[in-house]
């Protein structure tokens, strides 16, 4: 059974920590991080050790060939003072997909989820039972080889970074332009992966995104430019004709853990649930002659926030509804869920034991 060595300055950094008065989404970290090393093909014991800058050398592969991986769950605490994580075993499956994909070692399930349980446990104290917060979770990796050579590096550095986080949009609904001049990611690439150049492939597209006043990027099919594949970090849902659809995944779309758990959580409530792929002429269409009735995103951060309108090409649909009723009882029920405020029928809640 593995352990982890735990720095008494942790704690005691820990033990100081007070939340802010604005609980805000990835602003606030708690003073403490765990984490471990990979060497001669096999991976260190883990530490909890103070949150502090991370040393590596210049020539590290990270910093000139992009090797890097990261995850991003949340644990959740109710008013019986329950702890629970949400479905981390689904990120520990998909953090070792993105590291195959990128060529990087596989950290066992194990590891992965002792080094949630521990900073969970020594930051409970940080929990509060607002259906709203929760404690947002970070695991990520990289590979530090200090070498200029094309190829993978032989030594990695694993982290879990977490803070205190309140809801990632400030406002009820968000407008969403479409990106038609450029692509996120490529068929049969790296899309798929939860790796940080797919992120760094929407940056450019933000600016003109923010500079008309919407809030998100979304991305079209990379081979025909016509078909919705997902927003910049979250993916996309549309109510048409009664039905829940979404696109269906490619490996250029991200496989999200919301969203996976959104379609089977409707299926249970008796939607019908459909994932195909989605014309972006005919989704404008639909909205406007009001056969689309609700647009959302879903994702980690966001969970699920409705969308008012869609811009493409100048043109504006504007959702009749945006915060539809379907949309927020899914999302009541997902968080209640989550929360431990109700019966988990699908088995998702991870309770961490605090003693």
């Amino acid at each position: 059974m593995q352990e982890v060595k735990i720095d008494s300055q942790a704690i005691d950094n820990l033990k100081d920590f007070k939340n802010p008065q604005d609980i805000q989404f990835g602003k606030t970290l708690v003073p403490a991080m765990i984490r471990a090393t990979y060497k001669d093909g096999k991976w260190s014991a883990l530490e909890m050790v103070p949150y502090q800058k991370i040393l590596i050398d210049p020539a590290a592969k990270v910093l000139h060939y992009a090797q890097e991986i990261f995850e991003g769950l949340k644990s959740y605490k109710n008013e019986n003072d329950e702890v629970f994580l949400f479905r981390p075993l689904e990120n520990a499956k998909r953090f070792n997909f993105s590291a195959t994909r990128m060529g990087m070692p596989e950290l066992d399930n194990e590891i992965f989820m002792l080094s949630l349980e521990t900073l969970v446990k020594y930051s409970q104290h940080t929990f509060t039972t607002n259906i709203a917060d929760s404690f947002y979770l970070r695991p990520f990796m990289f590979g530090d080889e200090p070498q200029l050579g094309v190829k993978p590096s032989s030594t990695y550095q694993y982290y879990l970074i977490g803070g205190p986080a309140g809801n990632y949009f400030t406002k009820p609904n968000v407008k969403v332009r479409v990106e038609h001049l450029s692509h996120r990611a490529s068929a049969h690439g790296i899309g798929s992966a939860k790796t940080g150049g797919n992120y760094a492939a929407s940056m450019s597209a933000s600016f003109e995104t923010n500079k008309i006043g919407y809030d998100q990027t979304l991305w079209l099919d990379p081979t025909h430019s016509e078909y919705i594949e997902e927003l910049s970090g979250m993916n996309f849902f549309a109510v048409i004709n009664g039905v829940l659809t979404t696109p269906k995944l490619t490996d250029s779309i991200l496989h999200g853990i919301t969203r996976a758990s959104l379609l089977e959580l409707a299926k249970s409530m008796g939607a019908e649930v459909m994932e195909k792929s989605i014309s972006i002429n005919e989704l404008m269409d639909q909205i406007d002659n009001q056969e689309c009735t609700e647009l959302f995103a879903s994702g980690t951060a966001s969970v699920l926030t409705p969308i008012e309108c869609l811009m493409y090409k100048g043109r504006e649909a504007i959702v009749k509804s945006p915060a539809g009723d379907f949309s927020l009882k899914l999302r009541k029920k997902l968080q209640e869920i989550q929360t431990g405020r109700c019966e988990d029928p699908f088995s998702w809640r991870h309770q961490v034991h605090l003693g």
